[in-house]
């Protein structure tokens, strides 16, 4: 069974505090500017230096995972002034097995008004509503405390330790499996 296309909405996903909305020409800036922090590429597969390019590509990406039916991937913005606070998506959506993992990320200046707990509760409720998933998976770095309370006040459950899973800024890292199934929302 294949994917189908995924119809995002026009309108994104709001809670009132923050918009979930796919990635414009416009965000590009933003996107390059929020990227530049270090402590994006430390804890993520966001490329550093990280320039315009990688920016378009993640649009590109983000249009082609949507056509596939594999992947959504949001900018996060403020829902009052619709300034760029970050990203997050869902990957590699597969309906055989009904699993995906997520990612997210917040410019500095957004960080600790809990932006990526909003935000990730938003995305994980749509993919369980709306695109039919039945597990989220989230791998965590255990040096990333603040993305470890994210997936924890969301409601993921952690389930272990998954030793050299997976390279980030050209190196083995170990992380940390959490889980979210349908129901275990916060």
């Amino acid at each position: 069974m294949s994917p189908a296309p995924i119809e995002f909405p026009v309108e994104g996903l709001s809670d009132g505090v923050v918009l979930l909305r796919m990635i414009a020409d416009d965000d590009v800036p933003a996107i390059v500017d929020a990227c530049a922090d270090p402590e994006i590429p430390r804890f993520t597969t966001i490329p550093s230096p990280y320039d315009e390019s990688h920016a378009k590509g993640w649009i590109t990406r983000s249009e082609a995972g949507l056509a596939a039916g594999t992947d959504v991937a949001a900018v996060i913005a403020d829902a009052g002034s619709g300034e760029l606070l970050g990203g997050v998506g869902l990957h590699n959506l597969d309906p055989t097995s009904g699993r995906c993992s997520a990612g997210y990320w917040v410019a500095a200046p957004s960080r600790g008004r809990g932006v990526a707990r909003r935000a990730l509760s938003l995305l994980c409720r749509y993919g369980f509503e709306e695109l039919g998933v039945q597990r989220i998976e989230l791998w965590i770095e255990p040096a990333n405390p603040a993305s470890l309370r994210v997936a924890e006040a969301v409601g993921f459950v952690r389930e272990g330790l998954l030793r050299s899973f997976m390279a980030i800024g050209g190196r083995r890292r170990d992380m940390l499996m959490y889980s979210l199934l349908p129901g275990e929302s916060r």
